[in-house]
């Protein structure tokens, strides 16, 4: 009788363990669709930082050039070095100054610097890679022949009176790049890295010793190069997991738009498995195995309260929008399913789409980064003007929702027009409106949820409202309760 009831308790203890096992690894598999999510996020915010940073290079080499292309070359050949047609980047110190190669092998810069006897710049990676591409373009990465650090080149054909005369080009150097990726990223154990088309590396925020190896000729990692190549056939985000030096490492990675790079987001957490950290084999031939399997259920029932928590911490995460930190897409899609079921057959539900008037205007006046603060100070005064319940989302760009539940067509129009003057009110300058400051455009619609009735008809009904107040001259609300 003692033995039958030692098994039956031997029994339910494995029984238990075998259930937590199950559920951790459940919650595990959760964990990583989370981090997964996060660093989709990640990549999606330092790309277009990144894309927006190095864009300002190729803008500023393009500036020099439209300035050259209006003068003879006699003059601009006038002066070799401290040449003031090429001196003009002095606001942006991680781009040196511009140079022109010419097809005589002649050099001119805007720069002190006066290269050696036997410098050809007919013979440096920059002129070759422009010349071959007949456009603006950025080099391989190579080595500087003064200071012998790793940098790329922007570089361009230079035409004058239609006729090639050399390339005009500007530095910028690897450890720059880099640089600026830290500051970029955010959060213990995410990192950066940057690859050209070659597969060498360009930046590398964890491990820096990788810049300017290749993955092919250098590392010759079969992961790595397996990886690359597949992300070279597709322009979509593909998921990287491997491990590297004893590390499991997840991460995304995904070619830069208008660049011919590809920039990659990861983190890293020990590679052990959940068996190697909790159990020896050999205890199962042991006489305490009860003992120990008790002990176990005990770490268990810690670890997955570890593991809840994460869990709920990389939720959160993925539901704010890392600009404004109101709440995203994804959120709203699955608050507005969850309102309409609640409000089915019961209230009418009443939206607010809302959009900032000539905001592309706005950014190519005064610059996304002053963009992206009008952005934050109208979340902050919008979501001032609400209800704890009321769901308040960023739609897109400069596209904004609120979900106003259990309220009627009249009171939503009252409270979409509150907002409206409230923007109104900041007084943000904006000279390129009709009102010259910052001002919005709202669409509302009301509805009753029914079976009858869908909420795509919501959000249409509340964008061709939008448009109509868009029509109207915006800076002004209209309501459109026509639900076809």
């Amino acid at each position: 009788m003692k033995k039958q009831f030692t098994a039956i308790i031997s029994l339910l203890v494995l029984t238990i363990v075998l259930i937590s096992m199950y559920n951790i690894n459940s919650l595990e598999s959760k964990i990583k669709a989370e981090q997964y999510s996060r660093l989709v996020n990640d990549l999606s915010k330092v790309t277009t930082d990144f894309g927006a940073w190095i864009s300002k290079k190729v803008q500023a080499l393009n500036t020099a050039k439209d300035i050259v292309d209006n003068f003879s070359l006699e003059e601009i050949t006038e002066m070799s070095s401290r040449n003031f047609f090429l001196d003009i980047n002095n606001d942006d110190p991680d781009i040196s100054q511009i140079y022109i190669g010419l097809d005589n092998g002649d050099f001119i810069t805007g720069s002190e610097w006066i290269p050696p006897d036997d410098y050809d710049p007919r013979e440096r990676v920059w002129y070759k890679d422009a010349v071959i591409a007949e456009e603006t373009i950025i080099s391989r990465v190579y080595i500087d022949r003064e200071t012998e650090e790793l940098l790329v080149t922007i570089s361009s054909p230079l035409h004058i009176n239609e006729t090639f005369v050399g390339v005009i080009s500007t530095d910028v150097f690897l450890s720059n790049i880099n640089d600026y990726l830290k500051k970029s990223i955010e959060g213990e154990k995410i990192y950066t890295y940057l690859l050209d088309k070659e597969g060498t590396f360009i930046a590398h925020t964890d491990k820096p010793e990788l810049i300017g190896q290749n993955i092919y000729t250098d590392l010759k990692n079969k992961v790595y190069i397996d990886y690359f190549e597949q992300v070279k056939q597709t322009s979509k985000i593909v998921e990287l997991e491997y491990a590297y030096q004893e590390q499991e490492i997840r991460g995304i990675v995904q070619k830069i738009v208008d660049v011919d790079w590809y920039m990659a987001v990861a983190t890293e957490e020990e590679d052990q498995g959940f068996f190697e950290r909790i159990i020896d084999k050999n205890l199962i031939l042991n006489m305490g195995i009860v003992i120990v399997i008790l002990i176990l259920i005990y770490f268990i029932s810690r670890m997955k309260s570890v593991l809840y928590k994460t869990n709920k911490t990389l939720v959160s995460d993925n539901e704010k929008d890392f600009l404004t930190g109101i709440h995203n897409r994804r959120y709203l899609d699955i608050s507005l399913e969850n309102i309409w079921e609640s409000a089915r057959d019961k209230n009418d539900l009443s939206l607010l789409m809302i959009d900032i008037d000539n905001f592309k205007e706005y950014n190519d006046t005064y610059g996304h980064m002053k963009g992206d603060e009008v952005l934050k100070l109208l979340s902050n005064s919008i979501k001032d003007l609400l209800r704890k319940e009321d769901v308040f989302a960023r739609y897109g760009g400069e596209e904004f929702v609120v979900v106003l539940n259990n309220v009627l067509s009249e009171e939503a129009v009252d409270i979409a027009d509150k907002i409206r003057l409230a923007v109104y009110e900041l007084n943000i300058i904006h000279n390129k409106s009709p009102y010259y400051r910052v001002t919005i455009s709202i669409g509302v619609s009301t509805i009753f949820p029914s079976t009858k009735t869908k909420i795509e008809q919501l959000l249409n009904a509340a964008d061709i409202a939008l448009y109509e107040a868009k029509n109207n001259g915006r800076n002004n609300v209209h309501v459109n309760n026509y639900i076809s």
